[in-house]
């Protein structure tokens, strides 16, 4: 089963670009297999052989998509043995045969799914043509979930191999993406912390994140521009996580500068299911999943209750709850409709970030707590549609046309969210201390559509693809000092409108052994703020538009057949806070812009073994950085970013898979003389690899996996230093038609590691002046005022922890 998990992950490209052969082996024991498509065997016929030929064998090969119904979407030659003006014919008679094949469409999960084969059209002369029908073993099949080859970075995970790990959110989950690190800080309730190319994205500033192609990041959010709260995905309905790094990609907009994540979401599944987990540190989740099977209806319900301590000495007393419900209706002419709910909540306690000076005096325990008071509470209803409607062929002149058809989605969301933190303990507030409180409450409404056809011109392949996207929230957000979570103090007080309205163009070549990709998208963002505290004297409310153009270029070659070659080019960009970019004092600009590109290889060898290597640079016009004492971010400097990467998929045998990957980056402020340069905490080195198995036959699966991290700057000036450390993680399972049970245990090792880390400057009780502040932190004077301790502050790694998951079936 890994063998042909392995090869979805390869085969796109290889079947499209002459790549090599891939046998498929369907099992009938996972629910995952991709079954390959096959000519039905009632299929009768042949190629004619064309008038006036040779009177030899020719043979051509096709790069072919088949879809959901088993028809032929897609065409395209991939080689032919002959030259000259004959090979025109042969070729054109090719691709009308092929469109006359019958086929079963391959499945996953039981779905028809679309797939790409490399199918063989062998021209036999007058009165030797076989009587035999084509069969399936003329071609070669993989069923597959398109990744995108378009950079030799990209790549898609399924979501059986990604449950291999251990996990309780589906943010345990991403580190499985090469260079990709999610940590949790601050609580279980509150959005994850991200890393990836050198960013420290904290909750999503640079690294654009979807799911379904539903945008997940909030602009002007009340605790960081573009946060992400991915705890509403319910772990065991993820069909896929398609990672794309790097800004060029034509239909991504805002965020995507590092990269761009999109979650796929399951519209069925084989049974229905109930799994309860308990664990140590009073953790416990139940999880229900039905699914029932109809003929063209499908729906989906699940419902998921997670609640845990921790191991803080302050409980966290988490709470959280999602439901989810899908139907997904299959409508004439192979159109698909899936109209989707979710219903999230979550509470939660936190022990925040605590100081490390107090740790290492032995005052404070490692899993201690300064505040108790911190934590939050938050919630999210959404209401979305994907319309999926691929188009039959028509004809464009002599040639064939085949259309990659109509992809829609349409989404409302109402949220609201409130947290309480205290960064900076006693600075500020000596009595009753620092902690503050944010709030976000919204509505965000959209479409985002895409159209996209192919045609063929004597030995070109052209694929054309368009689209547009429309988004818009209303705002309410707010910050307040609110010591034991009671307000005080206002702080702000505004109402938001933020939209955006984008267009993007994509034309791409494809010629023997060279793809052309370029594209071309424009943004258009409106701002509107209205500050409710805002002074006679102050303008702090305004409106303000902004425009940004972004072109994307590729080129891909595969000069052999193993061997692609990739280069990679495009402008990308987030946007900034609202409140920000209105104010008449200083203000911020609008939308930064990113330009990046990157040069890398990929090996396929063996149907057993895939290699990955990149060099990549990004320049950034200004970094968002965090704000410790008012925990936002606000804009920086422009910096850039270079680095190396490198992918290992290997199957050592048919059940046991290897994964390995190295990401090493340098990211620096470009203005900053001397040393003080270093973008704090942004990962410098990160590597990851693990072995997981499963045998079809038995039912066992597991794996065990390493993650490290190496020492980082948390300062510009590199004077305090965010700890690396190394952990390992595994897991064990067993399962068959009606039960399974699964134990996983994170950090076998029991190491001791800080999750979140940041520099802040803060005040604890006794620490009067400059003088208090001990060896290894830094004294901080404003305007000749003692404000505290510059120090690292951090929120502690789980220690050792055992899960153990049992599941039913029905």
């Amino acid at each position: 089963m890994f063998r042909h998990r392995f090869t979805t992950l390869l085969v796109w490209a290889a079947c499209l670009a002459a790549s090599a052969e891939v046998r498929a082996q369907p099992s009938s024991r996972d629910p995952g297999t991709l079954v390959p498509p096959a000519v039905r065997p009632e299929f009768r016929g042949h190629p004619p052989y064309p008038d006036g030929a040779d009177g030899r064998t020719a043979r051509v090969v096709l790069g072919v998509v088949v879809d959901e119904g088993g028809q032929v979407a897609e065409a395209s030659v991939i080689s032919s043995d002959r030259e000259g003006d004959p090979a025109d014919q042969f070729q054109q008679l090719a691709l009308d045969f092929v469109r006359t094949v019958e086929f079963t469409p391959a499945t996953q999960n039981g779905r028809p799914i679309r797939a790409a084969i490399r199918f063989e059209v062998v021209f036999e002369p007058p009165g030797t043509t076989p009587e035999k029908p084509v069969e399936a073993a003329s071609f070669s099949a993989t069923a597959v979930v398109p990744v995108s080859d378009l950079s030799a970075s990209s790549i898609d995970i399924s979501g059986e191999e990604l449950r291999l790990r251990p996990y309780l959110s589906t943010g345990d989950l991403l580190d499985a993406a090469p260079g990709v690190y999610a940590i949790q800080h601050a609580g279980g309730g509150k959005a994850n912390q991200y890393f990836l190319r050198g960013f420290d994205a904290d909750h999503g500033s640079d690294i654009a994140f979807y799911v379904d192609g539903v945008p997940i990041n909030w602009v002007s959010h009340g605790h960081g521009q573009g946060y992400t709260d991915l705890h509403f995905v319910i772990p065991e309905l993820i069909e896929r996580i398609e990672v794309k790094k790097g800004p060029y990609f034509s239909e991504y907009g805002n965020f995507s500068t590092a990269g761009t994540i999109n979650v796929v979401l399951d519209s069925e599944k084989p049974t229905s299911s109930f799994s309860f987990l308990g664990g140590m540190n009073r953790t416990f989740r139940g999880v229900g999943i039905v699914s029932p099977k109809l003929d063209k209806v499908r729906p989906l319900l699940a419902v998921d209750i997670l609640g845990s301590d921790g191991p803080f000495e302050n409980p966290e007393n988490l709470l959280r709850f999602n439901l989810f419900s899908r139907v997904t209706v299959d409508l004439p002419r192979e159109t698909t409709l899936a109209v989707t709910g979710n219903f999230y909540g979550n509470r939660w306690n936190a022990s925040g970030q605590i100081p490390l000076r107090e740790v290492e005096a032995g005052r404070l325990d490692w899993f201690g707590s300064i505040d108790p008071n911190e934590g939050g509470n938050s919630g999210r209803y959404s209401l979305y549609l994907n319309l999926l409607s691929p188009s039959k062929s028509g004809a464009f002149g002599k040639r064939s046309v085949a259309s990659q058809g109509l992809e829609l989605v349409a989404w409302v969301t109402r949220s609201d969210f409130a947290l309480y933190s205290n960064f900076t303990f006693f600075a500020n507030d000596p009595v009753n201390g620092d902690m503050i409180e944010q709030t976000d409450l919204r509505t965000t409404l959209g479409t985002r559509a895409n159209y996209g056809f192919a045609h063929r011109l004597d030995r070109v392949t052209l694929k054309t693809r368009f689209g547009t996207n429309l988004r818009i929230d209303w705002i309410d957000n707010g910050l307040a000092d609110a010591p034991d979570r009671v307000v005080a103090n206002t702080l702000v007080d505004a109402r938001i409108g933020e939209t955006n309205v984008g267009l993007f163009g994509e034309e791409e070549l494809l010629w023997r052994w060279l793809r052309l990709v370029g594209g071309l998208r424009v943004d258009f963002f409106h701002f509107e703020v209205t500050d409710r505290l805002q002074q006679i004297d102050e303008k702090t409310s305004g409106v303000r538009g902004e425009v940004i153009v972004s072109p994307k270029g590729s080129v891909i070659a595969q000069p052999i057949e193993p061997l692609q070659l990739f280069f990679n080019f495009g402008r990308g960009f987030h946007s900034n806070d609202a409140r920000g970019v209105v104010r008449e004092v200083d203000p911020v600009t609008p939308l930064t812009p990113a330009l990046g590109w990157e040069l890398g290889t990929r090996l396929l060898a063996w149907d057993r073994l895939q290699l990955s290597s990149v060099f990549f640079w990004l320049n950034l016009d200004s970094e968002v950085v965090w704000v410790g004492d008012e925990g936002v971010t606000e804009a920086s400097g422009a910096t850039r970013r270079f680095g190396l990467e490198a992918q290992v998929r290997a199957e050592l045998v048919s059940w046991l898979l290897l994964d390995f990957d190295a990401t090493w980056v340098r990211a620096e402020f470009v203005n900053n003389p001397g040393n003080a340069n270093a973008v704090a905490l942004a990962p410098e080195l990160l590597i990851s690899g693990g072995l997981s198995a499963f045998d079809d036959r038995t039912g066992l699966s597991g794996r065990i996996g390493v993650f490290y991290i190496a020492d980082r700057p948390a300062t510009e000036d590199r004077f305090l230093t965010a700890e690396g450390f190394v952990r390992l993680d595994a897991s064990f399972g067993w399962e068959n038609e009606r039960f399974g049970i699964k134990a996983q245990v994170l950090n076998l090792l029991n190491t001791r590691w800080r999750q979140a880390q940041f520099a802040t400057t803060g005040r604890l009780p006794g620490e009067d002046g400059p003088g208090a502040c001990p060896a290894g932190t830094r004294p901080v004077v404003e305007d000749g005022t003692f404000v505290g301790c510059e120090d690292l502050h951090f929120t502690p790694g789980w220690p050792i922890h055992l899960q153990i998951m049992a599941t039913v079936k029905f």
